[in-house]
């Protein structure tokens, strides 16, 4: 995410191909992770001793999946607060930082059309967890290959969106400051952003949170008794963000 990728942006619709450098990742030595959404389960793959971050499966992307799928069980029961977060036809979605995928996996099987995107190394990840998932999502999600401070693949991917997502993707001061201005450059004018966060560096978490504030007028954190009960973890937090106040 630190650094430009020359490379043409496509998107991905299918999971031949899968590059060579998944043989030097580890799964079968990292435990796998199941996360339950509407109804179904979906299990991921991991390689906790990789370089990559993204090749792990971190507790900010449960959170946020667990919060939105409480919310559609509530609205569908009686009037929610956060019914503005559930996705309506013809809504668009985008991942940033996806990793292993569980966020966005879990965003698509509640409805939202996404799009999951990541660096190059972590592709590899991505791409075999949708690949061991796809019977349980029914229709694969679209991913591509994105680089915060890429400029053409930002503008390849056709924003605006109405939706952005990101879970746990906070951990560098300057990949902290890019993702600020991809969220602000993908977000529609009327769109909400969503963010599953932990802090993970104090100077990346101070300089993210100076950008955001100033960039995005409205940012609220979800309290946490509104959480899903098993998933509201004392360190993890869940924000909605928003370009109008």
């Amino acid at each position: 995410m630190g650094r430009a990728e020359q490379n043409p942006f496509h998107f991905h619709t299918n999971i031949q191909g899968i590059q060579t450098i998944e043989s030097a990742m580890k799964f079968s030595d990292s435990p796998v992770v199941e996360l339950a959404v509407g109804g179904k389960v979906l299990s991921f793959e991991q390689d906790n001793g990789s370089m990559h971050v993204g090749t792990s499966v971190w507790p900010c992307s449960l959170v946020l999946v667990k919060f939105l799928d409480r919310c559609l069980s509530a609205s569908a029961s009686s009037s929610s607060p956060y019914s503005h977060l559930l996705p309506l036809p013809n809504q668009r979605a985008i991942e940033l930082g996806s990793g292993c995928g569980p966020a966005g996996m879990g965003l698509s099987l509640l409805g939202f059309d996404i799009v999951l995107t990541d660096i190059a190394p972590v592709m590899p990840a991505l791409k075999r967890n949708i690949k061991r998932n796809r019977k349980i999502l029914g229709k694969a999600p679209k991913y591509a290959q994105l680089y915060w401070n890429n400029q053409p693949q930002i503008r390849a991917m056709g924003p605006p969106f109405d939706f952005v997502i990101a879970a746990d993707v906070v951990y560098m001061e300057d990949s902290a400051l890019q993702l600020v201005d991809a969220m602000e450059a993908l977000l529609a004018p009327h769109g909400v952003a969503l963010l599953g966060y932990q802090l993970r560096s104090p100077e990346a978490h101070a300089v993210f949170w100076e950008k955001l504030r100033r960039v995005f007028p409205f940012v609220e954190k979800v309290p946490h008794e509104h959480l899903h009960p098993d998933y509201a973890y004392e360190e993890t937090d869940v924000y909605i963000i928003k370009k109008q106040a």
